[in-house]
């Protein structure tokens, strides 16, 4: 590639990430409570300027099929959710994933404050096992020779392919990308926080600390495999850097 198309990439990527002057800063109040109550839950999320950047993106490329990994009790969602609701712009399907059976409860309560049963919902998995479920669906729909027997199947556990997935999980961050590559659309989107680099020398019995040395040198593993086969960027933002992975 010229150094002429590799600058217009840049700019174009450095766009994309950009803030929307459009959109209001002030934290939605739906997820103003939902940060309430990760406090009293004593549970970590993104920061409050990761959160209102990742929706102004959702506002600009306007994604069809959207997929969000590891949903929590749907903070980021709430910021999703308040900006589809405003611009009357929802997308035709959004999956949000989340392997804990209670916070599955906690995200279809919040799927039907916005209304959003006939377009939105919950799977409560693992990853790993959601995607290789909707793998064999996908596969046995195909081999079906009608459409009773499509339709008999039931609904595919996970609706892609996906203009956008928010991948948003601790330590198997990597794995779960690598998992969720082949579920992208043509062009489609991946977008997740750097992990941090760890900064203590761990003792070799300090297995959370081994454990964190060990997923972010599988992050970087990651990134060298992926800068020859996709687009990479990143946006430095207070609280973290934002990474966008774009299918060539």
């Amino acid at each position: 590639m010229g150094d002429g198309k590799v600058l217009q990439l840049d700019k174009a990527l450095a766009s994309l990430l950009a803030k929307d002057p459009s959109q209001p800063r002030k934290e939605p109040e739906i997820a103003a409570n939902i940060s309430t109550q990760l406090k009293h839950m004593e549970l970590s999320a993104l920061p409050l300027s990761m959160m209102r950047r990742i929706r102004d993106i959702v506002h600009r490329i306007k994604p069809k099929v959207v997929i969000e990994i590891g949903a929590g009790i749907g903070n980021l969602s709430a910021w999703l959710f308040d900006l589809w609701q405003r611009e009357s712009e929802q997308p035709e399907s959004y999956e949000l994933v989340e392997a804990g059976p209670k916070f599955g409860i906690i995200l279809n309560r919040l799927i039907k404050r916005y209304d959003a049963d006939d377009w939105a919902r919950s799977r409560v998995a693992k990853f790993a096992a959601i995607c290789a479920e909707a793998k064999a669906w996908k596969l046995a729909a195909a081999s079906s020779a009608n459409a009773a027997a499509q339709g008999s199947m039931g609904d595919c556990p996970l609706n892609y392919p996906a203009n956008l997935i928010i991948v948003d999980v601790g330590e198997d961050k990597s794995e779960c990308i690598r998992q969720a590559l082949p579920l992208l659309s043509e062009g489609g989107i991946i977008l997740t926080a750097e992990p941090e680099v760890p900064t203590d020398d761990p003792a070799e019995d300090d297995e959370f600390g081994q454990a964190r040395i060990a997923a972010f040198q599988g992050w970087m593993d990651l990134i060298t495999e992926l800068s020859t086969t996709h687009h990479l960027a990143f946006q430095p933002i207070t609280g973290g850097t934002l990474v966008a992975i774009i299918k060539k």
